[in-house]
């Protein structure tokens, strides 16, 4: 029952009293459903990109096992990119969904630990750089595309130093456990939360999207007979 004294309160002190009283009886069991439904929805998203991303892989480790890296070095050289970049792609695909809905809050947070820790290591730098204008020169990649590609890994090196520059204390002191103070880890680890992260791995996700989605006609391109004709010119010109 409630006191006169409450009923005699203004309305909005009553709403604001029952809103708290309904966060604190339900507040969890809410809290758990929406990260089941979630994590349900992620995975089930997941599952579909997985198995494209997979067909992908298979495709390009098969095609560049078999490029005469001699004959055609730029193909060689490019799909030797795509691979590295659709490896990562696919290790961050995989624990996203933990990350951002695990019902278990101890799941959770590991899962992010190792997506950022994924995404901290991951640097194009070390298969592109000058390596990409040698693709594009040799290659003979039409303009269009050599545009779409330059254009995407900027972005996309834009978008990890960003998230770098924000979990490098997190990696240190968590992620790789190389904090000696214990108790100071503990408190970084359970104040570590998805939303701290969530814009610059907003920002992340949608430059590793469009890296991809430009990334495989760019293979098909250089991969295709003309692209090898090209190779062959080019060598003959460079000898």
């Amino acid at each position: 029952m409630f006191s006169q004294k409450f009923l005699d309160a203004d309305r909005k002190v009553q709403e604001r009293w029952h809103r708290l009283n309904f966060h604190k009886r339900f507040g969890k069991k809410l809290k758990r459903l929406f990260l089941k439904r979630l994590h349900w929805k992620l995975n089930k998203e997941f599952a579909k990109r997985e198995k494209v991303i997979n067909e992908v892989i298979a495709t390009v480790s098969r095609e560049c096992r078999q490029i005469d890296g001699e004959r055609y070095p730029a193909t060689k050289q490019f799909f030797n990119i795509g691979l590295f970049f659709l490896l990562a792609e696919r290790d961050i695909q995989a624990v996203k969904a933990d990350a951002l809905a695990h019902p278990s809050e101890t799941k959770r947070n590991i899962a992010l630990r190792t997506l950022l820790l994924t995404v901290y290591e991951w640097d194009m730098g070390k298969v592109t750089g000058r390596k990409m204008h040698f693709v594009y020169e040799a290659s003979g990649l039409s303009d269009a595309s050599k545009g779409a590609v330059v254009a995407a890994l900027k972005d996309l090196k834009k978008a990890r130093k960003a998230v770098e520059m924000q979990i490098s204390e997190t990696r240190h002191n968590t992620i790789a456990h190389r904090e000696p103070d214990a108790l100071r880890q503990h408190d970084i680890i359970s104040n570590l939360d998805v939303s701290q992260f969530s814009s610059v791995l907003e920002n992340f996700y949608k430059a590793s999207g469009a890296l991809l989605t430009v990334m495989i006609p760019a293979m098909q391109e250089i991969g295709s007979m003309q692209g090898a004709v090209n190779q062959v010119l080019y060598g003959v010109r460079s000898a």
